[in-house]
């Protein structure tokens, strides 16, 4: 009798264990469900009508190509959404021409043009990025730390006439943290970026560059039209193109880039009508106090694709800046890579906004957690 009773209870002890498993194993899946139901699915639209609502303002889904260009050419103002809340600062204290507004934007674009009239031709760029290619190693792959280094050193190179230096390698290292934050998948660590911010000042300092803004390149307002659109923007995101290049390698260069982007929603608020006249009919496309979301992901993907059809990184106001140095680098890099078995981008790839790679249960918590507190400072 006592040794059914031990028996007993060991069977129970068994059973109670199995269902922890069993619960944990349910919780661990619905979190990650979940998570990926808010970034990709209708979870975003639910997430983002919602602040909306916070904020007192209409919610617009767009996917006609021809709306989404009359958006995009109306207005500067992407509101105070997904750039503000997340983009913003995850980018510091680098800011952003892609996500600040405002007088900041302006201040930033005015920079940033004045910046570029001292840059070398963008044949010059092509020529590097050739030259960089035809130095690899054929028997190293080409996986996405690869990627990422071939990248900067294609940018330091062309900017400033500077040969790779492995102890850089901390740079490239700082990207994935820069990413990591920007995806949403987890904390950057500040004394990396910090530490790469110091080393792009130490170039400037040392570079014909140097005379343009003088001892201003030391702030954010002048660094950052170097460090965003010509060291981390394209760290970030050719690396993940470059994973879907190797898995759609029927797609033109335009179409990776433009619906494969790692970051696949652009956003604008309107704040007066968007106002059309059909055979001397006006009808309102878009109300005033409306915040506009562009799903890269979608829209356009059922048409035939051309040039001209749909460019939403080169049109409007806030054009992406860094477009036309990013197609060059890109149709250099994956003409030379794509055929080759030791190119494999996504090895080592991480902290993809495209979920190119896999999303562990710490980042999904982290996802969660900041959506929460989003909602509910807002």
């Amino acid at each position: 009798m006592l040794c059914i009773l031990l028996w007993w209870q060991q069977l129970m002890l068994i059973e109670l264990g199995f269902n922890i498993f069993i619960w944990c194993y349910g919780f661990y899946y619905f979190i990650h469900i979940l998570s990926l139901i808010i970034r990709f699915t209708d979870g975003r639209f639910l997430i983002l009508s919602l602040l909306g609502w916070k904020h007192g303002c209409k919610v617009m889904w767009i996917a006609d190509l021809d709306v989404a260009k009359k958006v995009l050419l109306t207005t500067s103002s992407k509101g105070s959404f997904i750039e503000e809340k997340i983009a913003t600062p995850a980018w510091s204290p680098v800011l952003s021409l892609e996500s600040v507004n405002g007088d900041l934007w302006i201040d930033l674009k005015s920079k940033f043009l004045i910046f570029q009239k001292y840059l070398p031709s963008a044949e010059q760029f092509t020529r590097v990025v050739r030259y960089i290619l035809s130095t690899q190693d054929a028997n190293i792959e080409i996986d996405a730390k690869q990627v990422v280094r071939i990248t900067l050193a294609c940018f330091v190179k062309w900017i400033f006439n500077r040969d790779w230096d492995p102890e850089w390698d901390f740079v490239c290292e700082a990207s994935w943290e820069w990413r990591k934050e920007l995806a949403v998948k987890g904390k950057a660590d500040p004394l990396l970026k910090f530490r790469t911010i110091d080393w792009l000042i130490d170039l400037i300092n040392h570079s014909n560059y140097y005379h343009i803004f003088g001892e201003q390149w030391s702030t954010p307002e002048c660094y950052s039209v170097i460090m965003q659109p010509f060291i981390l923007s394209p760290m970030i995101n050719i690396s993940d193109i470059a994973v879907s290049a190797s898995r759609r390698p029927d797609l033109s260069i335009q179409e990776l880039i433009h619906y494969y982007h790692p970051f696949p929603i652009i956003e604008r608020y309107i704040d007066k009508d968007i106002v059309v006249c059909n055979d001397g009919v006006s009808c309102v496309l878009v109300n005033a106090n409306t915040q506009v979301f562009i799903p890269l992901d979608t829209i356009g993907q059922q048409e035939q694709y051309h040039h001209n059809l749909w460019t939403p990184f080169g049109i409007g106001p806030r054009k992406c800046l860094g477009s036309q140095y990013a197609v060059p680098l890109l149709t250099e890099f994956i003409t030379h890579c794509k055929n080759s078995p030791k190119f494999v981008p996504y090895k080592n790839h991480k902290y993809s906004g495209r979920n190119n790679d896999n999303l562990s249960f710490h980042e999904s918590i982290y996802q969660l957690v900041l959506f929460a507190k989003i909602l509910i400072r807002n």
